[in-house]
């Protein structure tokens, strides 16, 4: 193709957030995309094509999605060349374009951001913050920790028990299945299913997990990097986009809820033992995010905590309601009453769905 802006050559390059965020988390997995992207930059530049990266952005933070405008400023510098392909996907469709005002304002804030990072890019230099090395000790040290929980004895179990991914499988939502050939692993299940099942149980695990191992690490065993990287905030857009989203993602869980998800499972030992490592991931990330951030996301973000108070009371009824649901539900599969079963599930993914608007995400 040839760019109908600057007249060259064009290779469009899809950069995927889903499935690498299932498989390696949040923060390895942003990292990964950025390295990718200036590489991809760096290629087209020597080759004189124009790499236009198309980013298959999900409904949620930890499938991409993010506010339009901090999206761009947070991209590698000289990997805008003027145009972009991007999805928009689920609830986002409704939000963004659902009337002709909202449609025209989100539009042009896109092609004003697209216009104003590309020149950006064109007429700067790249940022010097040195800050790469940080960045690639922190991704390597969330992944493990991520992959850690992933792997772990009788996560699947938790995991199935404690979220209502089963009732979710039973759902005819989506353009397609919820596993790619049907078998009941992690790795056959769409990023879709488990980013919305972990946000129902109010877990919203995919959008912070090993975030806080990471920035533990790096605060206890080089306090001054972890102190460069607080300073990295205001000097490099991806950083502070990147932690804002993670933030935006821990504010969103319920603790006393997803303890309350996890009463569903049945063994007391797995469910101590997985439930015990994500709380203390959790307490971690809360930590050490403050930290870095320099106080609690009340002196900061007052509007988006603000907004989670007011759903607050009706959500708690939404998902009570829910977790009884569920395990008269399972219970009645358990005992092979099919019938009585099926006649509670539209019940059952009415309250899948009164949870997801008063999120107002899925997955």
């Amino acid at each position: 193709a040839v760019s109908p802006i600057s007249r060259r050559l064009v290779q469009q390059v899809m950069i995927g957030y889903s499935d690498s965020n299932k498989d390696a988390g949040i923060l390895a997995c942003q990292w990964g995309l950025q390295k990718a992207q200036t590489v991809l930059a760096r290629i087209g530049r020597e080759n004189g094509i124009l790499i236009r990266c198309f980013h298959g952005r999900g409904g949620t933070i930890s499938r991409g999605a993010g506010p339009t405008h901090r999206f761009l400023e947070a991209l590698p510098h000289a990997s805008l060349g003027g145009d972009i392909r991007l999805t928009e996907q689920g609830e986002t469709i409704a939000q963004k374009f659902a009337n002709p005002d909202t449609a025209a304002y989100n539009l042009e804030l896109l092609a004003a951001g697209v216009t104003a990072t590309t020149l950006r890019h064109e007429q700067t230099p790249p940022p010097d913050h040195g800050l790469e090395p940080v960045m690639e000790t922190l991704a390597d040290r969330s992944e493990a920790a991520y992959r850690a929980l992933l792997e772990a004895e009788g996560f699947i179990d938790f995991y199935r028990q404690a979220t209502p991914i089963d009732a979710l499988e039973h759902s005819r939502i989506g353009s397609r299945p919820a596993r790619r050939t049907g078998r009941a692993s992690l790795a056959d299940l769409r990023a879709i299913p488990w980013v919305f099942s972990w946000n129902q149980a109010r877990y919203y695990l995919p959008g912070w997990f090993g975030v806080g191992s990471a920035l533990r690490e790096l605060a206890e065993n080089t306090p001054g990097l972890f102190d460069d990287l607080t300073r990295g905030l205001t000097t490099w857009p991806f950083l502070n986009y990147l932690f804002t989203n993670v933030e935006s993602s821990l504010s969103s869980t319920d603790p006393d809820l997803m303890e309350r998800y996890a009463g569903l499972v049945e063994d007391p030992e797995i469910r101590e033992r997985i439930f015990g490592i994500i709380r203390r991931e959790w307490e971690a990330t809360r930590t050490f995010l403050e930290r870095l951030r320099g106080g609690p996301a009340t002196a900061r973000r007052p509007k988006m905590l603000r907004t989670l108070a007011l759903r607050a009371d009706a959500l708690r009824v939404l998902h009570g309601q829910q977790i009884n649901l569920l395990a008269t539900w399972r219970a009645l599969r358990k005992e092979g009453r099919e019938a009585e079963a099926d006649a509670m599930l539209p019940e059952l993914l009415l309250s899948i769905n009164a949870i997801a608007s008063g999120l107002r995400t899925t997955g």
